[in-house]
């Protein structure tokens, strides 16, 4: 009986030793496991196999960024600018003087029955430029029309700064020609009957006009026969009736 027993003692004692010494490698195991499971698990969220390479589905979250609202770029700046500077007027001239129209005649400002008939346009009015211009090749007549003789045919010029009317339209007995010398300045030659008129254009004048304020002045060339032309040569108002 005695033997049985300590047979049942060292037996259990030596169960129990077995399981303190198993316990700890069990342990340790799953601690490997969880460590290998939370390495797999991190290597997941991070990896950059794509599904068909590794057999596995990865779910990637992105997240929305703000976009900055776009600037105006340099050129809508000056565009921008550029406009706030232009005329605006009731009735566009390169619309109401298209070049190459005759759209009717032009009054007197003086109150008298003598009014201009286009009978042709040169246009080269820039509301956004310091000065620009309209020629107008015409004759002069009554409000039935044209007098129908060398002495009233002629031209007439329309001077506009930054895209405003300067005065009324001058008559000439021929505009040459009006170039651009400058972004304010111009140069205007003019032809007059200076013998008879069946003589035609005998003499030939040539001024520099330039930008003063909201206004013209002559700066150089022909300037006292310029301001003479202005004095008495007839002037017409800017519009057109039929």
């Amino acid at each position: 009986m005695f033997a049985r027993n300590i047979s049942r003692y060292f037996g259990s004692k030596a169960a129990i030793t077995l399981l303190a010494a198993a316990l700890p490698l069990s342990l340790a195991a799953c601690s490997s496991d969880d460590q290998e499971s939370n390495s797999a698990s991190s290597q997941s969220e991070f990896s950059t196999h794509s599904p068909e390479s590794s057999g596995q589905t990865h779910t990637v979250t992105e997240t929305p960024t703000k976009e900055a609202p776009a600037q105006p770029s340099d050129n809508e700046d000056k565009d921008s600018s550029t406009d706030s500077e232009c005329a605006h007027l009731p009735n566009d001239p390169r619309e109401a003087y298209a070049s190459g129209t005759a759209p009717g005649r032009m009054p007197s400002d003086s109150g008298d029955d003598f009014n201009f008939w286009i009978a042709d346009i040169d246009n080269s009015y820039d509301p956004c430029a310091p000065i620009s211009w309209i020629t107008f090749n015409g004759e002069v007549g009554d409000k039935n029309g044209p007098n129908s003789n060398a002495a009233s045919v002629g031209h007439a010029l329309a001077l506009y700064v930054h895209g405003e009317p300067v005065n009324e339209v001058t008559m000439f007995d021929s505009v040459d020609e009006v170039s651009r010398v400058s972004d304010d300045a111009v140069d205007f030659t003019w032809g007059e009957r200076s013998i008879t008129t069946s003589a035609g254009i005998t003499a030939h004048h040539t001024v520099r006009l330039q930008v003063d304020g909201d206004s013209v002045e002559p700066v150089s060339g022909d300037i006292d026969l310029f301001n003479k032309a202005l004095n008495e040569h007839m002037t017409f108002m800017l519009g057109s009736y039929g």
